[in-house]
């Protein structure tokens, strides 16, 4: 009769333990978000003037020989030279992790650390906030040397608390959240070998913050410039083991900066932190110039997917639809796209082919099984080539929409690869969203960047679908559990 009883009690508490683990994982996974994510900006007028595309591009010449030309960072630090008064820096990768040959990349981090420092001696009274990941620091597991750096140099340091976000990985954060949360870290006593090919030792409370796979994935940049704001917002990292690969950016100026900076706010908020108030010379400048301009507005989260929705799905015959994209397996977005093409939508995808990773080969996932059910499910009206990427990534994250009727282009980039968990309130991510008239230099450049690397105009960028072609249901079903269930990297 004990033993019985005790054998109950035993499952009772079994049972309980469940149901306290999943009713952690049902909260974390659809909580409301803290106020100021999953938010779009109002719709600005800015003059063309006051933007700029920017681009990173590596590839092979007509000779075979590799041609590398940046400008995202190179641009950054024009701004951060220029810099008078105020400087924020919000970046997801700002580290060295990852790098096998030093000849063959960029110190972009520290380079970044060495400007940010520089300048804050010049000019000891410039505001400089700087935000990032904690994967920069393995989760409290190692010290940054930059990190340090910076706040020895008195810039206002941010680790992003990403707690309140949403927990992408259903069946083991509510195991964390109970358990391993609590337990914080150091990099003090580390004793397994760091993740990512960092250098030194972690303990295992790293290894179980990294499985809940969320972040801070935004790239965004602001600094005063000639006595107004600047902005750029990036596909890019300044991380020395993406120094190579391909991205794209928006560099914007004026009251879209101050839109940028109100939603930074919000996530130094959600980290107990807050920013360095904005000079108040630097508020409400009204754009002057040309009158050739495009409608911007700024959109993180969810709101980037509605934003890509939107325009993918006002879409008619003979409009097109151009997407680059590093990552791209969001359930919408592949219904939305391939809804198009069986409207006669001339849909063209340039996709990572998901190959190389600082050093490691992948299996292809997810492009490979998604670009094949875009082509199976559109009748092969869907035309995809991948990027040629040599060791390098394609990382950039863009789709361009072009409205024969209303004769608009709309753009929109950033952070957010077209991925559940960056789509979907898990990460936090940041794009632009700008329309503008299919006859002005905006439109134009955009256009002739991604039909240049779809034709090899000048280069040799893309390669044919069935270089990388894989339609195997193995494949796609391991894509599909991984998307669907948050146990991925992507």
């Amino acid at each position: 009769m004990i033993a019985g009883w005790r054998q109950a009690h035993r499952w009772s508490m079994v049972w309980l333990l469940l149901a306290v683990v999943l009713g952690l994982a049902v909260y974390h996974h659809w909580k409301v978000l803290p106020e100021g994510l999953d938010w779009q900006s109002e719709e600005r007028i800015v003059n063309l003037s006051d933007i700029k595309f920017l681009k990173d591009q590596t590839y092979q010449d007509k000779n075979k020989q590799t041609v590398i030309k940046q400008e995202i960072f190179d641009n950054v630090f024009q701004f951060i030279d220029a810099a008078d008064q105020y400087i924020l820096v919000d970046m997801f990768l700002f580290n060295y992790f990852g790098v096998t040959d030093s000849q063959a990349y960029r110190s972009l981090c520290q380079e970044l650390t060495d400007k940010l420092v520089a300048k804050k001696q010049a000019k000891p009274d410039i505001r400089i906030d700087f935000i990032t990941d904690p994967i920069n620091t393995v989760y409290g597991g190692l010290s940054s040397p930059q990190i340090k750096a910076l706040q020895q140099a008195g810039v206002n340091v941010i680790i992003t608390d990403l707690k309140p976000l949403r927990d992408s990985n259903f069946f083991y954060s509510g195991w964390w959240r109970l358990v391993f949360s609590w337990w914080g870290n150091s990099s003090a006593h580390g004793w397994l070998t760091a993740p990512f090919k960092a250098k030194g030792k972690v303990n295992l409370r790293s290894y179980f913050a990294l499985l809940n796979f969320k972040a801070n994935h935004r790239k965004v940049f602001l600094a005063d410039n000639s006595g107004r704001l600047a902005a750029v917002v990036a596909s890019a990292n300044p991380h020395d083991g993406s120094s190579r690969h391909a991205n794209v950016a928006i560099s914007v100026k004026g009251q879209t900066a101050e839109a940028l900076y109100q939603s930074e706010t919000m996530v130094a908020q959600l980290s107990a932190a807050s920013l360095n108030p904005l000079p108040e010379n630097l508020l409400n400048n009204q754009t002057t110039g040309e009158n050739k301009y495009a409608k911007v507005r700024v959109v993180t989260e969810n709101k980037i997917a509605q934003a890509a929705l939107t325009v993918i799905n006002q879409t008619q015959a003979e409009d097109k639809i151009y997407l680059a994209m590093f990552y791209l397996s969001d359930r919408r977005i592949i219904k939305a796209l391939v809804e198009a093409a069986e409207r006669g939508v001339i849909t063209k995808i340039i996709l990572d082919p998901n190959r190389d990773a600082f050093g490691y080969e992948k299996n292809g996932i997810p492009n490979r099984p998604v670009a094949a059910e875009l082509l199976r499910r559109s009748d092969n009206k869907i035309a995809v080539r991948w990027s040629d990427t040599h060791g390098e990534q394609f990382h950039t994250k863009m789709l361009i929409v072009f409205n024969n009727e209303e004769q608009t282009a709309d753009l929109l980039l950033g952070s957010a690869n077209f991925t559940k968990r960056n789509l979907n309130n898990f990460n936090l991510e940041t794009d632009l969203w700008l329309t503008t008239r299919q006859d002005l230099s905006l439109a134009q450049e955009v256009k002739q960047y991604f039909e240049n690397l779809w034709s090899n105009g000048d280069g040799n960028y893309t390669v044919d679908y069935e270089k990388y072609q894989d339609e195997s249901w193995p494949l796609f079903f391991t894509y599909w559990l991984q998307e669907t269930t948050g146990l991925s990297s992507f």
